[in-house]
């Protein structure tokens, strides 16, 4: 799949209607804590797998189920518990289930596949709890700005050895800049610092309120449904080398739009030069290729493994836990259908901008709804 990029994709989201469940008094969206025990557990995932076998489709295109169970399916460990409790708890409502598929959808989905140019709509989580985290988050998020862009870009390669970590090639103004007979063997590319998750999520207009909350609710469901982001990274944090990765520029694109992710493997190699085994620098991290999208030219050429070293001891490695919400995104985005309809709306978007008719018959209103996503 591809997606289209622009510098500030979520400026401009319209303004997020209350969800009715909030209007219910607390008990009654409260969240159930899920069984700790491995077998009650496994019943508890029978019973929310029922829950989405039985659930009666709203309308027609109602997709709740495939995008319920691609999270289900995907998700793990806290995160999982706490998908696994609401659809529980929202079990008697369809109305509230088809809700919780829009939170996912809007706080998740769209932004991260849209990420770089577009303006996807934010719906609120049912649960009530949401409400006051996203307005508490609101007041602590500083957004970060371009500015740190290449200084981040110089860390990554030299912590990356100057190479793009999944082909091998060498950066080519650090291939211009060798000596002519230690070019032998080798090969260049033009490589790019690559986020892990989307520069776009760090940007915030503080004199719009709609676009604060909105953001707020997007990074609150990311730490709801992959608490391991937590503490780790934030609207202020995006720009940091833990969150960034040197690659062709080519991939660069490839893996902004997931069409592949690291998935990391048991393997921690220490380089020949290294003495010191428990140290961090001096190791290699071996990651497994997962290929998200194989009708993508580029994810067909793709080693089966990439090794990440870390050949300067003073920056930080990629984060192994980004990497895997990366991935783990990107599996749902194919799984769901999400990804391609996000495609398909910005094309009908894009397409509609550059052919309207001059007598007035084009519909207007149908791109502003591709181009925001909202069909979806």
């Amino acid at each position: 799949m591809a997606f289209f990029w622009h510098d500030d994709p979520l400026a401009g989201l319209p303004e997020i209607a209350p969800h009715p469940g909030r209007s219910e008094s607390p008990s009654s969206a409260a969240v159930s804590s899920p069984p700790t025990s491995p077998i009650i557990q496994q019943n508890f995932t029978d019973i929310v797998n029922n829950i989405l076998s039985e659930y009666q489709p709203i309308h027609a295109s109602d997709d709740t189920v495939k995008v319920l169970r691609a999270f289900v399916d995907n998700l793990s460990g806290q995160g999982l518990s706490r998908l696994q409790s609401e659809i529980y708890e929202f079990a008697k409502n369809p109305h509230q289930l088809r809700q919780l598929r829009n939170s996912l959808t809007d706080g998740i989905l769209k932004p991260m596949a849209a990420a770089g140019g577009k303006k996807p709509p934010v719906t609120p989580s049912p649960n009530q709890s949401a409400a006051f985290e996203i307005e508490l988050a609101m007041t602590q998020i500083e957004g970060s700005s371009r500015t740190g862009q290449n200084s981040l870009k110089k860390e990554c390669l030299r912590r990356d050895g100057h190479r793009c970590v999944v082909s091998g090639l060498i950066d080519s103004e650090a291939y211009a800049n060798m000596p002519p007979g230690e070019r032998k063997g080798t090969g260049k590319t033009k490589t790019q610092c690559s986020h892990i998750l989307p520069f776009a999520l760090n940007k915030l207009e503080e004199k719009n309120a709609t676009q604060t909350k909105n953001k707020a609710t997007i990074w609150w469901t990311l730490y709801h449904y992959f608490p391991v982001l937590e503490n780790k990274i934030g609207a202020d944090t995006i720009i940091q080398p833990r969150n960034a990765i040197t690659l062709d520029s080519k991939l660069h694109e490839e893996f902004g739009q997931f069409t592949f992710g690291f998935q990391a493997t048991n393997e921690v190699c220490h380089l020949p030069n290294s003495q010191d085994t428990t140290n961090i620098f001096g190791q290699e991290h071996k990651y497994r290729m997962e290929i998200l999208d194989g009708d993508s030219y580029y994810t067909r050429m793709l080693p089966a493994f990439a090794v990440v070293a870390r050949k300067d001891a003073n920056i930080e490695q990629p984060d192994p836990d980004m990497l895997d919400v990366h991935m783990r995104i990107g599996r749902i985005l194919q799984v769901s259908g999400i990804g391609l309809a996000v495609l398909q709306s910005l094309a009908r978007g894009n397409s509609g901008v550059y052919n309207i008719a001059s007598d007035g018959s084009t519909d207007l209103e149908r791109i502003l709804s591709d181009k925001m996503l909202t069909p979806i």
